[in-house]
């Protein structure tokens, strides 16, 4: 897999490079891109076909292949951990599923 990491004041934005199957806090979604941006409730929506966000359109991020978070606060507020990506109230496992997870918010990739 070859991920690509874009981060802006608005957005940031992991392009897993092709859709993948993801284990989220709700459940199993597929998925190619994950947007975390900033919003004044934290929420995951999984948007669909005709559900989309200007600001990821005008990105050329198809809506039908992404998994939104919103998160209060700053999409530059991230670190590495190992191949793991943390925000505040959410972590991405982008290597393997955790022993236990940390965060309210979470995905990770299935094998």
């Amino acid at each position: 897999m070859q991920a690509s990491l874009k981060v802006t004041p608005q957005l940031l934005l992991l392009d897993l490079g092709e859709v993948r199957r993801l284990m989220t806090q709700d459940g199993p979604r597929l998925a190619r891109y994950v947007a975390v941006m900033r919003e004044g409730q934290a929420r995951c929506i999984r948007l669909g076909r005709g559900v989309g966000l200007s600001g990821l359109l005008r990105l050329g991020v198809p809506s039908s292949q992404t998994l939104l978070y919103t998160l209060p606060g700053d999409p530059l507020d991230f670190e590495y951990e190992g191949p793991n990506l943390r925000l505040p109230g959410l972590k991405l496992y982008l290597d393997r599923p955790p022993e236990f997870v940390e965060t309210p918010f979470y995905a990770w990739m299935e094998p």
